[in-house]
């Protein structure tokens, strides 16, 4: 027989709290992104946003006019992406106590083999991925603060324009890999986590398949990204669809049903005694024993 698990002290609903809340501001880190991205929230837009055909051939040549509008835009809309950069962080801090919980639910409800794997596999992945997110949110805030100040504050001539924009491009080029190993390390826990779920069948189907699918959006976020510098129209079409589909759509819903489910959980890890055959309920047991797959339609044709 295998040793048991000694329980983490922690209760289920501070998981489920977190959960709810970093659904909400990842939905609404998305909402402030697509505002910066398309430009919604000021009278001056970026030439990229206007659609105009050979705007991205004239910003590889260091079109003047073209980098001028373009900084007129940065500057006045650097204070909304920084605020966007913060609460997607914020989401990340929020996301990694959820899983947290979840690790603890599973580790209790698969014993050793749960432990292992939410240990060494689950919660370092997201650990790794907040730490990203906050050198994103360090590097960016940087470089658009000093440069959008810059461009204010200094009279810089058509050369000094060209060179600013230059490293600038350069500087962001480090939350491009950021960003790119970010999707890589998300997509390795919800990997995980998705393989404790189908082998302690703790929570529904449909939840496994949602978890495969922003899998494989994150591994397509990744290969995007590392490759923006080859093809970057389409990484930057990409890279806004998997924004909306993962961020504002996906993610919510899956911290939502993450958080229904622990707040569900009335036990705080404490042992309880069998007194008969376990119920098809999905719900975790005192004693760590592999409940059944929870059986949506069963449970419906139950109702």
């Amino acid at each position: 027989m295998k040793p048991d698990v000694v329980p983490s002290s922690r209760p289920f609903w501070w998981g489920g709290f977190a959960s709810f809340c970093a659904a909400l501001f990842f939905f609404l880190s998305c909402l402030l992104n697509l505002a910066y991205l398309s430009g919604t929230a000021f009278e001056v837009k970026s030439p990229f946003q206007e659609r105009t055909p050979g705007t991205f051939e004239k910003w590889t040549a260091l079109d003047v006019q073209l980098l001028r509008d373009l900084w007129a835009y940065r500057a006045i809309s650097s204070e909304l992406n920084i605020a966007a950069s913060a609460l997607i962080t914020l989401s990340f801090f929020l996301l990694l106590a959820a899983v947290m919980a979840l690790a603890d639910a599973f580790e209790v409800h698969g014993g050793n083999a749960s432990h292992k794997a939410s240990k060494v596999l689950l919660v370092p992945c997201f650990v790794f991925a907040a730490a990203l997110a906050v050198l994103e949110l360090t590097f960016n805030a940087g470089a658009v603060t000093t440069s959008a100040w810059m461009y204010k504050s200094w009279k810089l001539d058509d050369e000094q324009v060209k060179t600013l924009e230059l490293s600038y491009v350069l500087t962001q080029s480090r939350g491009t890999w950021l960003l790119g190993m970010l999707w890589f390390f998300f997509g390795i826990g919800l990997s995980a986590a998705l393989y404790l779920n189908a082998r302690h069948r703790m929570l529904y189907r449909s939840w496994n398949v949602l978890t495969a699918m922003i899998v494989l959006l994150c591994f397509v976020g990744f290969l995007s990204d590392v490759a923006r510098l080859r093809w970057w129209v389409v990484s930057q079409a990409i890279d806004l669809s998997l924004t909306v589909l993962v961020w504002f759509l996906f993610m919510p819903i899956w911290l939502v049903w993450i958080g229904v489910y622990l707040i569900s959980q009335q036990a705080e890890f404490t042992p309880v005694p069998m007194t008969g055959p376990p119920r098809d309920t999905g719900a975790i047991s005192g004693n760590g024993a592999r409940a059944p797959y929870r059986d949506e339609e069963a449970e419906m044709s139950r109702l």
